[in-house]
């Protein structure tokens, strides 16, 4: 939800959100959806039509490229981890699977490149992505990783729905998947679902 979708760039499924905010708010949980955004998170939310949901069960939206952050130093990299992630007792992760032309395979795992606030990782003039990150891609994908499973583990992450990959293009994963370790079921998606290598990141982290 950091942008609105467009073809052969998906974002998180819609169906997928809605059932598990469905679940969690018939059992008393209170639900918030936390991307970072740079100001346009609600503007998304309403686009991909979770509008109604999010206004019914009463649902909190946190732009977290407005956050105050927790500097964690990870090997010789410091990272910028929102505080706000240790005001809740459960934490979900629920990411897009795609591999685009020209980009890493994306899931679980890098999925936390969106989760700092991109002020903290500009070099000279500001733009809108994290130029610092791609200095060294696959070890600051690592390190982003490790850093909030540090401060502030994730309890779950849930794949499914629509999904890219550069070769076949957009399909749909036919089931929600759910574990709690980001790394195994990255490396299961990948190995069920595309025909790829496995990235350099996830060698790092697996080894």
């Amino acid at each position: 939800m950091a942008r609105p979708p467009i073809k052969n760039h998906p974002r998180t499924s819609t169906e997928l959100i809605l059932m598990i905010i469905t679940y969690l708010s018939k059992h008393n949980v209170k639900c918030t959806i936390a991307e970072s955004a740079d100001g346009y998170l609600e503007q998304n939310v309403n686009e991909i039509g979770l509008r109604e949901i999010v206004k019914k069960y009463k649902v909190k939206l946190i732009d977290l490229d407005f956050e105050e952050v927790e500097p964690i130093t990870v090997g010789d990299e410091t990272h910028y981890i929102p505080k706000c992630f240790n005001m809740y007792d459960l934490r979900i992760a629920i990411p897009v699977a795609s591999k685009r032309l020209n980009a890493k395979y994306s899931n679980n795992v890098k999925l936390f490149v969106g989760a700092v606030p991109r002020k903290f990782y500009q070099i000279g003039r500001s733009v809108t992505w994290r130029p610092r990150i791609h200095l060294d891609l696959h070890k600051s994908v690592a390190n982003i990783y490790s850093a909030i499973q540090n401060y502030s583990p994730f309890d779950f992450f849930i794949n499914g729905g629509l999904s890219m990959d550069e070769v076949k293009g957009e399909f749909n994963i036919p089931e929600i998947l759910v574990g709690n370790d980001g790394i195994e079921l990255d490396l299961y998606v990948l190995k069920k679902y595309f025909d790829i290598e496995i990235p350099e990141y996830l060698m790092i982290l697996s080894t």
